[in-house]
């Protein structure tokens, strides 16, 4: 793997993982402060946000990255914050006419007039991401990866002092997720002064949309598709549910997730850099084997934590969070393995767009979508209750990820990767998990438990060569 690749990679990944341990320090404290129920609602809110952002840019920042011409990629940048701003006003529009139904489908209980917080929302998500686009282009890796250090600080900071000074309400989240959203794009402006000064190209916007329609045809939708999926089962809990169930269905998502978050993006980003430098080279070998060397890697090193998670994780939440977030713990255990194929879905999720297979993303994700929220929908209809809902919610999509992974390497004939370490660690996996439940069914010291659970883990490490898998990474 190429030193310049490890190298971007790191400098997103620091930035993004310093982000995440900011957010594992602040939410315990949060969780303190807020009722399980605030927390939902602004979960709900923030889901619906998240989902509209999609369709906010029709998915043309992500084609920032691939123009050679510095021209074309700042029109692609200028075009995609237009459509932004047109899209923020028509939910503002939209919102005016239907609040009362938004209220009454997230169960909200507070002011109703905080669903307007929504466009504002979206606006802020779709400038920034599209600014880090740019940011990614230019190299700029290490201001990249620190405007998420920003966002961190700033977001838990503000929640927390809002908390402790007694207001410890929902608007006091979606308050402290706009400034955070703001001073993280702030920081991030200068990387915009190398354009300043800059002639108006020629480039008209009905060109880009005419070169890059693949992007707004497949890309959109496929996205919107996968957000969907990662947020609509936060506002269908609270709506079938309640805001307390969305509460604690979000908070052991969002913990669980962590890792998603913070190495998924600086993966894919970077991963995606490197190899549209290989496809433009033409060298299509080199995009295979490293291709082959990163997913073996990755995925040894991935499966051993996430596998502590799904046995640890009910007592951990007690001890971490406090006792009215127990149950959140026990969620938190049936999406380890979920969690863990969707970091690995979205670190190689670029190579749909290198090798021209976004068709072939729509249509899985299509398929994906219908398996996905059909299973829970029919576990709600069945009429289970959330504890059951969310397992089986969570063996459904874990499935769906593992086939989106088949069809990720198939793009570059590396099927076998995924086979062979399917192979490889299924036993390992089910002794792990046989005398992780001996240890815990045996000893009452949670101390003890997870100092012998801890051992394991290190032990299933190097049994697997855990350290010349990590020498073939760095060569």
């Amino acid at each position: 793997m190429p030193s310049n690749f490890i190298k971007n990679t790191s400098k997103l990944l620091v930035g993004n993982t310093i982000g995440q341990i900011i957010g594992i320090i602040a939410i315990p404290i949060i969780t303190r402060l807020y009722s399980v129920e605030a927390y939902g609602e602004f979960s709900s809110l923030l889901a619906i946000s998240l989902i509209l952002a999609t369709l906010s840019t029709l998915s043309l920042h992500l084609a920032i990255l691939i123009p050679k011409s510095e021209d074309e990629a700042i029109k692609i940048f200028r075009l995609s914050l237009s459509l932004t701003y047109v899209f923020c006003l028509f939910i503002s529009i939209a919102l005016y006419f239907f609040n009362e139904d938004v209220v009454s489908l997230l169960k909200i209980k507070s002011n109703p007039l905080i669903v307007y917080s929504i466009p504002l929302l979206v606006l802020l998500q779709s400038i920034y991401v599209t600014i880090t686009y740019l940011g990614v282009r230019v190299k700029v890796f290490g201001k990249v990866s620190t405007s998420k250090v920003v966002e961190g600080i700033s977001d838990r900071g503000i929640a927390i002092l809002s908390g402790f000074s007694g207001y410890a309400f929902v608007g006091n989240l979606i308050l402290a997720r706009v400034i955070a959203s703001v001073f993280a794009i702030f920081y991030l402006l200068p990387t915009l002064k190398r354009y300043q000064g800059q002639k108006n190209t020629t480039i008209s916007n009905g060109f880009i949309v005419t070169k890059y329609k693949r992007y707004l045809q497949y890309n959109t939708p496929s996205m919107l598709l996968i957000n969907s999926m990662l947020q609509l089962p936060v506002i269908i809990v609270a709506a079938y549910f309640s805001s307390v169930a969305a509460g604690l269905f979000a908070i052991a998502n969002r913990l669980v997730n962590i890792p998603v978050t913070a190495l998924g993006s600086a993966i894919s980003k970077t991963f995606m850099q490197k190899i549209s430098e290989d496809k433009a080279n033409d060298d299509i070998d080199k995009i295979k084997k490293n291709t082959n060397v990163f997913f073996t890697v990755l995925f040894a090193f991935l499966l051993i934590p996430f596998s502590v998670l799904s046995v640890v994780g009910d007592s951990l939440f007690v001890i971490v969070l406090g006792d009215k977030w127990g149950d959140a713990g026990v969620l938190a255990s049936f999406l380890s393995y979920f969690a863990m194929s969707t970091l690995l879905v979205q670190a190689f999720g670029g190579l749909f767009d290198v090798m021209n297979k976004q068709h072939t993303r729509l249509i899985f994700h299509v398929g994906n979508f219908f398996v996905r929220i059909g299973t829970l929908l029919l576990c709600i209809y069945l009429d289970y209750d959330l504890a059951k809902t969310v397992l089986i919610y969570a063996i459904a999509s874990t499935f769906m990820n593992v086939v989106a992974m088949g069809l990720l390497l198939r793009c570059v004939q590396q099927v076998q990767s995924l086979l062979s370490v399917l192979t490889i660690n299924i036993m390992p996996l089910i002794l792990f998990h046989v005398v992780a439940a001996i240890v815990i069914s045996s000893f009452d010291s949670i101390l003890l438990t997870y100092s012998l659970i801890a051992v394991l883990a290190i032990s299933w490490f190097l049994i697997i060569g855990g350290f010349k898998k990590l020498k073939l990474f760095r060569k």
